[in-house]
């Protein structure tokens, strides 16, 4: 619980402030074998953030390689429908994309394992924390983890998310 409130009082006071990329969490994990990590990033062009939906929540993550600029060319996507009917949320359907070495890798559904320890609403804003195990491949189809080609990426995730539509408001002045 001490990591969900560092992470939430972390990541609110920036993003009220915010007028570029601004950090709300981070992953870290292996890639390959090799250990990564990443940053997740908000801003205004940015598509970090969160809604309410007839299934659940809707989550979208871009982050970056915590050692390389925020840029299209490595950037990471995560996006999720996660079930909140029940105390142990579950992911319902979800989509992978890794920029990485000038290709696209990618992963859905079946080839995607989220874990959600926490899952939590306060307001605009939203707590993950969790890990994935992901196997990514060329394409849009699911990949296995026989697949030629395949990457499988692990990591912790932890961030503070801001509703869908009030993440841009420090930049409409």
């Amino acid at each position: 619980m001490r990591h969900a409130l560092t992470a939430l009082a972390f990541a609110l006071p920036l993003h009220a402030l915010a007028q570029g990329p601004v950090t709300v969490g981070a992953m870290s994990g292996t890639l390959e074998g090799v250990e990564v990590s990443y940053v997740i990033a908000d801003g205004e062009d940015i598509a970090t953030e969160w809604q309410e939906t007839d299934e659940g929540i809707e989550v979208s993550l871009t982050a970056y390689p915590s050692d390389s600029p925020m840029d299209d060319v490595n950037e990471l996507t995560i996006t999720f429908t996660a079930e909140t009917a029940s105390r142990t949320p579950q992911m319902l359907a979800g989509e992978v994309a890794l920029n990485r070495e000038g290709e696209t890798l990618t992963a859905t559904d079946e080839a995607i394992d989220l874990n959600l320890e926490s899952l939590e609403v306060s307001g605009d804003s939203l707590l993950l924390i969790g890990n994935i195990l992901v196997t990514l491949g060329e394409g849009e189809e699911n990949v296995s983890i026989v697949a030629q080609g395949a990457m499988t990426l692990s990591a912790n995730i932890q961030a503070t998310i801001i509703r869908a539509g009030n993440s841009d408001s420090s930049s409409d002045q």
